[in-house]
């Protein structure tokens, strides 16, 4: 081994610190003296940021007692005739560093006070004296430190200290300069820091000195030394890089290797030359990055590869050039990341890995060189023996850097120390070298994201790996880039790899590897002949077989032991994905259908084509499913059968075929069965489908070959998704899924054992005979309509617990309901219904029938869900051809791509049977269905209000009569017949006697046709006055009559959007999910109460048959939209989200009401108003009900709209108008006016009677008269008309003022609004009848 070629010095390598000695230190056998040289020394292992900031860079020395220092050599007068051997010696830069201190300090422990002062002065004296004699002609510095106990005094106080300081100084020939005193106190670092100032001080001159001598003599050198120059200027170099002056030291660097050019390069000086080189690129470039200027050491780094590559030396020693590259470029990477620790950037193109990898290049043809020189150089030692070497490793080079101990000119001399330089050479371990340089270079390309070329280094180190003899480190190299080069699909690259990876595998004994590499590598993608991938096959069969793959011959016996060992304990079959294994066998399965019932037989097809030119024996073919809604259960077929295609195209003729039910017969699969090259087959898989679970999507999962003997066998698996080629072929007669349908999912659909059949519509009479049938007619609003369901089972099978479940749909819920019961005792009416129908036994039918009633006009869409239970054995059929297992294999689990394994979780069940497992012997089955109703509706409903003079009305004044005008219009399609029609108005509010007269109706409607009625009605109190049930119940129990006179703001105050409610016991109990056993028993027995919220329960529970249908608003504009909905949401509870699914439902309109009154009372109904209107919302003034039913039917039905009243004013005066019905031309009649005064004070008023035409009424009464009316009292102005004409005639004309003069507080401004009053409370014109028969005669 070279000792320059190969290495650095390490004191080449160190950065240069100035040396410091200590003696005098016994840090064995004191305290003291250790912890002093531990605050000294220990600032070599603080961190460097601490270091540079606290303290400079020194290095200290414990010099022993009897410490030799290095005799100084005698001074040259001249170096004229002076010759030097060599360029650098060895030994400079360790004397230097490590031997020769710039400063040598003497510690002694003397006292001022000392007892035994004069002793141990005489002694410290003798000490100086011998280190003076010691470092005689060398310029290092002396000082003395004195280590004292207590902390010194200023100067000038102690004169004691003084005093013997001097003494001492003299005694030992120092000046005072040279005396330091060193207490051991707590604040020792603090003095160790200021004394390494002045001893850095010291070494600083030392070493300025040291410079200023050495530039001397190389100024008295002449042209003929440039090899002293180079040494001179390599010397004041590295003396400045010890004082920390890196600018000077690099130009020193740089002239030094200048000067090296002037050297003429020869066979015998190349290698000094080189190493001196070396020195002086590595001493450059770590001082160009230490100054930031890395471009610039990458430059003279390359310069200085470029100027000594070509410079080999002596042929025969070829290898040392080369070690002396590698070298270079490894020192320069180690260089590199230094730099990059502390902060330098890199790039891809620029970084350490590439000179790693450089010189792990340059140590393989090291040892390509070192071969051949050990074959021209030893074979010729063997024909011509030499005297035997006496030289040792370290004799073969002198004392200067570069220079051999070989006497120039003596050829046998430098032969034989050629030959032992080749010995010691081939002794050398290159492959260790070369795998650890490109272990630096890979980790350095990894982080620099060079990832290919990461992977080439692999390659490298693996072949590396197998050159040295370490096959498994090769084999798992080669292994891990197998997956990367087959993934790029680059086949020349990947053929190598593959058959290098097989080899190791071989020498290795690595069974797995060699069965999966040898399967691989018979694909034709692979360069090379069949015979062989044929020899690749017959070794693989013996591997099945036990046996080694190659003959014995072949193997060593050390190979033979391992193999027999690997094949003794492999687990056989050893798993191989082909879908990582590329063109070997293609394997693709399909369901023969896409959808099968329980009683079918499922069949599939495997299609297998082998790829290679070499004919494959597989033992058998496996296809594994699974559940795709459950995939841990999977299940596994067996190929039994096959079919043999030479051709893509017979197959395609063969799957037409079989659609036409004329196929061929299927041959039995044998085991080992020979696959031959370029011929499809198509292998049958086929059971039972009873045995799977019904309602269950198949999906294929895994695909399995297996391959070998019963001893070792390889199966080969592969995921079901076919790969489509992302070329297609020309005439697309070569792929196989434009050949082959492809269904990877069968659906295993449930038999359902019910069928249905469903009539919608009425019995009606048809024809004089009264026969009956089933029409279907539409449905309308507020009535209700049957549903008939004949319910059959076509299957020779007994089927227990049939039903039938019918709900409404969620948005529906309040609005649609259900029943099974239109008896004249009433039904209840619900959300959702259970109609058990019982037992059915086999071909047995039965029918269903309800109802359905909807408050709205909308499409219905029923949800309809039949179930039923069944007796099975799910035992029966687990004998079948396939193995159930529950839980799938781990090479479906763990080599399953992560596509697939998404496709199978999404799924969702194609039918809407449901199965339910009750036990191990019954199950119940329900299917869903929709049925589809549409609802038409059955009447508008429009409201208006207006005055008596017949104008529309916006406000009503308590007090008032007013009009109230409801127009229906029929919107049935089919005809109906109008019972009824009535108008029941609220407590609150009055209704004349006229609108108590039903009307008669007696034809039949059709849609468009119209009908109205007219209601005088009149409101007492204001909204805020009006009366509740509660407060009518409390002035019932009061016995005292309460004053007319209190004013009534000050009664009681409604809950905020209540206006009329039922009594508080039912509304509260209706409110209150849990309401108390007393409160549900004043609950009347025809109301009940639906709740439709999630947590309440899902069963709804209603009344009889009369719920409130929708009102429709008025033309007007002035009646907004009321009714169900409104109803629909109860009054809020204590909470802000109170459940707003309460609705109390009634039989009868009638039945609404708490009567107080004929037609009269209180709306049992709770009604919230929106947030929106406040206190402001308009009241319900009651309900207006139709009584219809169709034509020629016999149900009745009701159609209720709740009609929303106006907003109701304090008046300042009620008037009243009398007038009779019939008037007749001279007969006299009265024309009654009453006014009365509605509030507190005393009403002054000027009443005028005016005629505007005099020849039509004679009139008699006060024409003007001042009324006064006192508070709550009214005052009656009676006129007697005399009517002159006949036909329409106006009335006169009554005005009303405030008599301003007897009550001052009025003003003319307000008259306007008397004479509203008058205007809507007083008619205008009258029909004048003839004379009656009897007065003319």
């Amino acid at each position: 081994m070279t000792i320059d070629a190969t290495t650095l010095p390490s004191e080449l390598l160190v950065i240069p610190q100035p040396l410091i000695g200590f003696c005098g230190l016994d840090i064995a056998n004191q305290s003291v003296h250790k912890s002093i040289w531990d605050a000294f020394s220990g600032t070599l292992q603080r961190k460097p940021a601490d270091r540079e900031r606290d303290r400079a860079a020194v290095q200290y020395k414990l010099l022993p007692p009897n410490y030799e220092f290095p005799v100084a050599k005698p001074k040259r007068a001249s170096y004229e005739w002076y010759h030097p051997k060599g360029i650098l010696k060895r030994n400079w830069m360790l004397k230097h560093l490590h031997v020769l201190p710039s400063v040598v300090v003497l510690f002694q422990d003397i006292e001022w006070n000392d007892s035994q002062w004069t002793e141990k002065q005489v002694q410290c004296a003798a000490i100086v004296q011998g280190l003076k004699n010691a470092l005689q002609e060398r310029n290092t510095r002396l000082c003395l430190v004195l280590l004292q106990k207590s902390a010194p005094l200023p100067p000038g106080e102690d004169m004691l200290a003084a005093e013997r300081a001097a003494s001492l100084t003299t005694a030992c020939g120092i000046t005072s300069k040279m005396l330091f005193i060193l207490p051991h106190t707590e604040h020792l670092m603090g003095y160790t820091q200021r004394l390494e100032s002045a001893f850095l001080d010291m070494a600083q001159s030392y070493y300025a000195l040291m410079s200023k001598r050495i530039r001397t003599h190389r100024d008295q050198l002449s042209a003929a030394h440039t090899t002293l120059k180079i040494r001179h200027q390599y010397k004041l170099g590295f003396v400045a890089e010890i004082r920390q002056d890196f600018s000077t030291a690099q130009k020193h660097y740089f002239q030094a290797y200048g000067n090296l050019d002037e050297i003429l390069i020869t066979d015998a000086n190349c290698m000094e030359i080189k190493t001196v080189a070396g020195f002086l690129n590595y001493k450059m470039c770590r001082l160009m990055f230490k100054l930031k200027t890395p471009r610039d050491s990458i430059n003279q780094f390359i310069i200085h590869v470029e100027k000594y590559k070509n410079c080999v030396g002596f042929k025969d020693l070829a290898f040392e050039h080369h070690a002396w590259l590698s070298t270079q470029h490894s020192v320069f990477a180690e260089l590199f990341c230094e730099a990059i620790k502390n902060g330098l950037p890199a790039l891809q193109t620029q970084h350490p890995g590439i000179y790693f990898q450089k010189a792990a290049e340059y140590v393989i043809k090291r040892r390509e060189a070192a071969q051949q020189a050990s074959a021209t150089l030893l074979s010729t030692s063997s024909t011509n023996p030499m005297p035997t070497p006496s030289q040792t490793q370290s004799s073969l080079y002198t004392e200067f850097f570069g220079v051999r101990a070989v006497k120039t000119g003596d050829p046998v001399a430098e032969q034989l120390a050629n030959v032992q330089l080749c010995e010691l050479e081939c002794n050398y371990n290159h492959s260790s070298a070369i795998i650890a340089l490109l272990s630096q270079a890979m980790a350095q390309f990894k982080i620099y994201k060079c990832l290919r070329f990461r992977k080439k280094l692999a390659i490298d180190m693996a072949e590396e790996y197998l050159r040295s003899g370490d096959h498994a480190k090769a084999l798992t190299l080669y292994s891990l880039m197998l997956p990367d080069y087959r993934q790029e699909k680059w086949s020349t690259i990947f053929s190598d790899v593959l058959l290098k990876t097989l080899r190791c595998a071989l020498l290795s004994a690595s069974v797995a590897d060699y069965i999966a590499c040898s399967i691989e590598a018979l694909s034709l993608r692979h360069h090379g002949e069949q015979k062989e991938r044929v020899l690749l096959l017959e070794n693989l069969w013996q591997v099945f077989q036990s046996v080694p793959p190659m003959p014995q011959t072949q193997l060593t016996p050390e190979i033979q032991e391992l193999w027999s060992n690997a094949l003794a304990s492999v687990k056989s079959p050893i798993q191989i994905d082909l879908d990582k294994v590329s063109d070997v066998l293609e394997l693709c399965a399909t369901f023969q259908q896409v959808q099968l019932n329980n009683n079918d037989v499922l069949q599939l097809h495997l299609i297998v084509r082998v790829l290679t030119d070499v004919p494959l024996r597989i033992r058998s073919f496996q296809v594994l499913l699974a559940d795709a809604s459950n995939p841990q259960n999977s299940y596994k077929l067996e190929a039994l059968k096959y079919l043999c295609f030479p051709s893509l195209l017979q197959l395609r003729a063969q799957q037409q075929q079989h659609l036409e039910k004329e196929h061929l017969e299927p041959k039995t699969y044998e085991k080992n069965k020979r696959l031959e090259p370029g011929c499809y087959y198509q292998l049958l898989c086929s059971t039972e489908a009873q045995q799977f679970n019904e309602n269950t999507q198949l999906r294929i999962v895994r695909l399995e070959a297996l391959m070998g003997t019963d001893q070792i066998g390889a199966l080969l698996t592969c995921s079901a998704n076919y790969a489509r080629q992302p070329f297609r072929h020309h005439t697309r007669s070569r792929d196989l899924d434009d050949n082959v349908t492809i269904n990877p999912i069968c659906y295993i659909a449930p038999t359902f054992h019910l069928s249905t059949q469903t009539n919608l519509g009425h019995v009606l009479s048809d024809g004089p005979t009264g026969a009956a049938a089933t029409t279907t007619t539409t449905m309308l609003v507020n009535e209700y309509y049957p549903v008939v369901i004949t319910i059959s089972n076509p299957y020779n099978v007994y089927l227990q617990n049939v039903g039938v479940h019918i709900s409404v749909p969620l948005e529906l819920r309040n609005s649609v309901f259900l029943t099974t019961d239109v008896s004249s005792g009433r039904q209840k009416l619900h959300a959702q219904i259970q109609i058990d129908v019982g037992e059915l036994s086999g071909h047995g039918s039965n029918a269903a029938t309800f109802y359905i009633f909807s408050l709205v006009e909308t499409e219905i869409k029923l949800q309809q869900r039949l179930s039923y239970t069944l007796d099975v054995d799910r035992s029966a059929g687990a004998g079948g051809a396939a193995t159930a297992t529950h839980s799938i294999t781990p090479t479906s689990t763990d080599t399953t791509p992560e596509h697939v394994k998404l496709v199978s979780n999404s799924l969702a069940v194609i039918s809407p049977v449901q199965i339910e497992y009750l036990d191990e012997t019954r199950l119940r089955k329900s299917r869903e269905d929709i049925l589809t109703v549409r609802c038409a509706g059955d009447f508008k409903f429009s409201a208006r209000f207006y005055t008596l003079n017949r104008r529309p009305l916006s406000q009503v004044y308590r007090g008032e009569n007013f009009l109230l005008r409801a127009n229906t219009e029929v919107l049935a399609v089919d005809e109906v017949e109008i019972l009824d029609s009535f108008f029941i108005c609220d407590h609150n509010l009055v209704q004349s006697n006229y609108s108590f007269k039903r009307k008669k109706y007696t034809n039949k409607y059709r849609a468009g046709d119209q009908l109205e009625s007219v209601i005088v009605l009149r409101t007492n109190a204001t909204l805020q006055d009006w009366t509740t049930a509660r407060d009518l119940e409390r002035s019932k129990s009061e016995e005292s009559v309460p004053n007319k006179f209190v004013s009534r703001q000050q009664k009681p105050q409604v809950a905020t959007g209540q206006v009329g409610d039922a009594p508080s016991q039912a509304t509260n109990a209706a409110l209150n999910p849990y309401m108390s056993e007393s409160l549900l028993a004043k609950i009347p027995t025809t109301m009940t109460i639906i709740n439709n919220s999630p947590g309440m329960g899902s069963t709804l529970q209603l009344s009889n048959a009369g719920i409130m249908s929708n009102s429709i608003h008025s033309d007007d504009g002035k009646l907004t939209l009321t009714g169900a909905e409104d109803a629909s949401t109860a009054l809020p509870a204590a909470g802000q989200d109170a459940p707003k699914s309460m609705r109390v439902i009634y039989n009868k309109a009638l039945e609404a009401v708490q009567a107080t009154g004929h037609c009269r009372g209180f709306i049992k109904g709770v009604y919230t108003l929106d947030s929106a209107a406040g206190a402001n919302a308009t009241p319900r003034f009651g309900v207006f009900c139709i009584r219809w039913r169709r034509a020629g039917a016999k149900e009745e039905n009701e159609s209720k709209f709740i009609i929303s009243g106006l907003d109701i004013a304090e008046p300042p005066l009620n008037i009243y108008c009398t007038i009779e019905e019939k008037m007749f031309v001279k007969m006299p009649m009265a024309f009654k006016v009453v006014l009365k005064n509605p509030t507190m004070h005393v009403l002054h008023l000027i009443a005028t009677l005016s005629i505007s035409k005099s020849d039509n009424f004679i009139c008699s009464g006060h024409k003007q008269l001042d009324v006064s009316i006192m508070a709550y009292d009214e005052k009656e102005l009676v006129y007697n008309l005399y009517p002159l004409q006949v036909g329409w005639q106006e009335l006169p004309v009554l005005t009303l003022e405030y008599n301003t003069k007897a009550d001052p507080q009025k003003h003319d401004g307000q008259n306007a609004l008397l004479d509203e009053l008058v205007q809507r409370a007083l008619p205008k014109r009258v029909f004048v009848l003839p004379p009656l028969k009897q007065l003319t005669k």
